[in-house]
């Protein structure tokens, strides 16, 4: 089994325990007491039409589905889970699956050593494979849900207060810079994959972490400057003036002490904003 050769890619320093997971042709790695959580008992053909009174469609695609559940592990109360499945239906992707971790094990590894760095995200409980012969299948990874918190993008939408706003983008420039200082870098870096926590204990989380880097040093400049363009991009410009994008960006600048670097970190954010016409509304 391809994922148990890969489990040295764990972190040393985690604190739980991992055992082997099987539940019908799936084969993985989960949290201990999760051993009997059944993926194969979720009606994924039937979400759409028939959702159950314990199951609830929270993202659809043709290939990828997530589904929001709850499940009681072994000696716990019940705890709300999210169950991504990625289907592999391309050649390409399947050749590459050969090769290369699926996107399930990429999130369970990301995830753990995002935890290990004291940087928070969801826990994964659960990480699957599905195989048939040499080809990969199917992959799932479940996590626990982030209690009390919600996407950076709908926070913004019920901040009325201009004040409260922009504390709440400049606390989010200065936890941007810690993650960076980290070296931690994620490729999609909008305000849907950042988390943030109630305002009397304001936490931030990154969610979504297949595509991510860990780099040895502070993240390089231009990727920083990228996840910058990235969270402009994601919220829509009635949520945040241009007065407020500038200050999320200069509070980023001077916590990093950069603050010289504003005009050049502008250009290169709109000459991004072109080649992806898009706008940063800037």
């Amino acid at each position: 089994m391809k994922l148990f050769r890969r489990r040295s890619n764990l972190p040393t320093d985690s604190s739980d325990e991992f055992v082997a997971y099987s539940c019908g042709s799936l084969r993985g790695i989960c949290l201990k007491g999760y051993e009997a959580f059944d993926l194969m008992k979720i009606p994924w053909a039937e979400l759409k039409t028939r959702p159950g009174p314990n199951h609830h469609l929270a993202k659809s695609s043709r290939t990828r589905r997530v589904v929001r559940t709850e499940f009681a592990p072994a000696g716990g109360a019940p705890r709300a889970l999210y169950v991504k499945r990625v289907l592999i239906r391309d050649l390409r992707k399947r050749l590459g699956c050969l090769f290369n971790p699926s996107k399930a094990h990429r999130e369970w590894t990301a995830a753990y050593r995002l935890l290990a760095m004291g940087l928070a995200t969801a826990r994964p409980v659960v990480c699957a494979e599905q195989w048939q012969g040499p080809w990969l299948r199917a992959n799932y990874l479940v996590t626990e849900e982030i209690a009390n918190a919600r996407p950076v993008r709908l926070e913004l939408e019920h901040v009325r207060a201009a004040r409260e706003r922009r504390d709440l983008l400049g606390q989010l420039a200065e936890w941007l810079w810690q993650v960076h200082r980290r070296g931690f870098y994620h490729d999609d870096c909008s305000a849907q994959h950042v988390f943030v926590g109630p305002q009397t204990a304001r936490q931030f989380y990154f969610i979504d972490l297949d595509n991510c880097r860990f780099h040895r040093a502070t993240v390089a400049w231009g990727r920083r400057v990228k996840n910058l363009f990235q969270l402009l991009r994601s919220i829509p410009p009635r949520w945040a003036s241009r007065t407020d994008r500038f200050h999320l960006i200069q509070t980023y600048l001077r916590i990093s002490g950069e603050s010289r670097r504003l005009r050049r970190a502008v250009i290169r954010m709109r000459r991004l904003a072109r080649l992806k016409r898009t706008s940063i509304y800037l």
